[in-house]
């Protein structure tokens, strides 16, 4: 009971110490917000544009264009991409390359009022570049790719720009993959018409004794000693007997020769399919993208919020105030509490 009453009165005490503040918390109050505002007109605003695309699948050109017959849904070009497809976009248009040409094409150096004498002048940039450019997921899986600055049309342009750099970058990194694929297929192709030149010397070689093909040939003659051999034809057998003779040796080397022909008359197809794909990928203009939105110039400034700034320095002011006229007040009262201990001590 004794705890509620002490707390009723600890209440009752502080809201009697506001009512006889209130003159001066009201003041200070007034002046923060006051001086928040005229800050807040201080400030140059900046402007916000954004854009908003959708990660494709895949922009595979030869798996989308050439496959036969797929019933891979990562195939579809019109499927909008996934997680993975959407995060992998996100790190290129975070890339450093994209910034770069953002620098050099709107001279964001002297945009920025940048000293490239001082130090760390490159960082400073970096960092208001970061600030600046924010790329991010929606809700709904989409890219918001936005751009701030003070001048609203930049603004707008630089946020439209990043979504077209987008193409020309990720079109620049897969064709050197590309590039480099091409490169090996066609050495490897190279191997295969050596490697088939050599296979058709020896083949040439194996025909000169009279094998062109062991299979037929071996049978035909089989058949035809079986005959000589029914009649009783001396000369017909031993003749036969020499062909069968040269067929034994070199029938083999020819099936052996044929074969492996055949299998790099395979790889060769493979390969040069392999080259007609990769060709197909280097010549790739589809975009990399779906714009969703395109970025327009704002209207409305989305910095400074002068309201915030006003609310957030007037309440911090009042309680700032309020704990300093506390603090006064209870450094007044220790000393009223050491006369009192004196006086008792007197008393007594």
């Amino acid at each position: 009971m004794e705890a509620n009453n002490h707390e009723k009165f600890s209440s009752f005490n502080f809201i009697r110490f506001i009512a006889k503040n209130w003159l001066i918390l009201t003041v200070v109050f007034v002046v923060a917000v006051v001086l928040a505002y005229v800050a807040g007109s201080l400030i140059p605003p900046h402007y916000r544009s954004t854009a908003i695309i959708y990660a494709p699948r895949t922009n595979a050109v030869s798996q989308i264009i050439l496959a036969e017959e797929s019933v891979n849904e990562r195939l579809d070009m019109k499927a909008y991409a996934m997680e993975e497809e959407t995060e992998q976009m996100m790190q290129l248009l975070n890339s450093r390359e994209i910034k770069d040409v953002l620098i050099q094409k709107y001279d964001l150096i002297n945009h920025y009022d940048l000293d490239t004498q001082k130090r760390y002048w490159q960082t400073k940039l970096y960092n208001y570049l970061e600030k600046s450019l924010v790329v991010k997921r929606t809700k709904y899986g989409a890219i918001s790719i936005s751009f701030e600055d003070k001048d609203a049309q930049l603004a707008c342009t630089i946020a439209n720009d990043v979504v077209c750099l987008l193409d020309s970058f990720k079109h620049q990194v897969e064709n050197e993959r590309a590039i480099a694929s091409y490169n090996v297929l066609v050495h490897h192709l190279d191997e295969i018409h050596r490697e088939q030149a050599r296979i058709a010397d020896s083949l040439e070689v194996v025909m000169q004794h009279g094998v062109y093909d062991f299979s037929t040939q071996s049978e035909r003659t089989t058949q035809q000693y079986a005959i000589a051999v029914a009649q009783g034809n001396t000369a017909g057998m031993q003749r036969l007997e020499a062909e069968m003779k040269k067929l034994a040796e070199w029938g083999p080397k020819s099936a052996a020769l044929l074969e492996v022909q055949e299998n790099f008359c395979r790889y060769e197809a493979l390969c040069r399919q392999q080259i007609l794909n990769v060709q197909a990928d280097m010549s790739n203009n589809i975009p990399t993208k779906f714009v969703i939105e395109k970025a327009i110039v704002a209207d409305k400034k989305c910095y400074p919020k002068k309201s915030i700034l006003m609310t957030v320095s007037g309440v911090g002011a009042l309680l700032l105030t309020l704990i300093i006229l506390l603090v006064i007040e209870n450094l007044k009262d220790i000393p009223s509490a050491d006369n009192r201990r004196k006086s008792e001590q007197m008393a007594s």
